[in-house]
């Protein structure tokens, strides 16, 4: 076999390992994406502060389609998405707002520029 092929061969090898390592190293950065975001949701409704009741109420809603989500527009500050369930909950007539963190959009270009 020449030279050339061999090191050609070797740089497949090694660029395929590199490749499974990478794709491990995606799939451990996912699930903890997806934990960190879990315990983002639990915190949001956790300081809605209701009582169990309410919060069951709330949460199947959310699950069953019933709950609607409405975030501000874009010209606002974007800090606050509402939940309107005055059809199912008369005693909670208006809106429970639910404070959201988002990223400014200047931030995500950073980093998707580093």
């Amino acid at each position: 076999m020449s030279r050339k092929l061999s090191r050609v061969l070797d740089e497949i090898q090694k660029t395929e390992e590199k490749i499974a390592v990478w794709q491990e190293h995606l799939k451990e950065l996912n699930l903890l994406r997806e934990q960190l975001e879990n315990q983002e949701i639990i915190k949001s409704i956790r300081s809605m502060k209701l009582d169990s009741r309410r919060m069951l109420e709330i949460l199947s809603g959310i699950q069953n389609g019933s709950v609607s989500f409405q975030y501000a527009g874009e010209d606002t500050s974007g800090t606050a998405a509402e939940i309107n369930r005055e059809e199912e909950l008369p005693d909670m007539a208006g809106h429970i707002e639910v404070p959201y963190d988002r990223a400014p959009e200047s931030e995500d270009r950073n980093d998707e520029e580093n």
